[in-house]
């Protein structure tokens, strides 16, 4: 068989990018190493996620309810077992992906994100319809993800994700505004509140952010918290850990500075 006989190979033919070693790394487009150092982290994996631009203040409130959500408590579950796998010396990657993967559960984390995008997206703009959707959800007795909290009815990271939209001169958009409609009737009528997956899913549909691209885009937000916790724990005798997972603080809890107050998880006057 001569060369021009050789069957040709499968093409991949693909729109993220394309890394030609030695000269160029494109992704979506653009010139990996010259176009895109400036962006940061997050800005970055949410371009690579969806091919698309978005405009800066909006990435950085992204960028913030991540922050906002790193939480180093090794009593949460998915932190715990990242704590698990620093005790017991098991390399950081193998860590990460335990923590990712028990982080994918429908009563904490990814699949209940997931749920409650589709929870809001569900929502018509029309208040009507929207009423006569609520009435029938209620009357099948469904569970609507987003809404209620298994330990504390408050969920202190919602004043800051407004706070974040408000700090970036942002509106709140449709969708956020449905979401505070449904907590609204939701606490009227069950005396349950919104918790923070809520106002995620309803600031990515905002956003522009379909449900596959949320799914990807969010899937490494708890990682500091993780991380935070195996770190801890490769500092410690091996299987210290595994004694048990009550945690104390060292040091007492920071506490606001007198007359300062916490976000309100009210819409604010320009949010409106």
């Amino acid at each position: 068989m001569t060369e021009s006989e050789e069957p040709a190979c499968p093409e991949l033919r693909v729109s993220a990018g394309i890394a030609i070693l030695g000269q160029q790394v494109v992704v979506h487009g653009r010139d990996l190493h010259r176009d895109c150092l400036e962006m940061s982290y997050v800005n970055y994996l949410l371009f690579c996620v969806t091919g698309r631009e978005f405009e800066p203040r909006g990435v950085r409130v992204l960028e913030q309810l991540w922050i906002a959500t790193g939480y180093p408590d090794a009593r949460i579950w998915c932190n715990r077992i990242a704590g698990y796998m620093g005790s017991a010396r098991v390399d950081p990657g193998l860590a990460m992906s335990a923590a990712i993967a028990a982080s994918n559960s429908r009563a904490y984390g990814f699949r209940a994100m997931r749920m409650a995008y589709d929870v809001q997206a569900a929502m018509s703009g029309d208040e009507t319809a929207r009423a006569e959707w609520l009435e029938r959800e209620l009357a099948s007795g469904r569970i609507l993800p987003g809404y209620g909290r298994p330990v504390h009815a408050h969920d202190e990271r919602i004043g800051y994700a407004l706070a974040a939209l408000d700090s970036a001169g942002l509106a709140a958009g449709p969708a956020l505004r449905r979401a505070f409609w449904l907590d609204r009737r939701l606490r009227e009528r069950k005396g349950i509140e919104m918790n923070i997956a809520a106002v995620w899913a309803a600031i990515a549909i905002d956003f522009g952010i379909d449900a596959r691209e949320y799914e990807a885009f969010m899937l490494l937000m708890f990682a500091p918290g993780y991380m935070a916790v195996y770190a801890e724990q490769r500092t410690k005798p091996p299987f210290a850990f595994l004694q048990g997972y009550q945690t104390r603080l060292r040091q007492p809890a920071v506490h606001a500075p007198p007359g300062s107050r916490l976000p309100s998880t009210e819409l604010t006057a320009r949010s409106i």
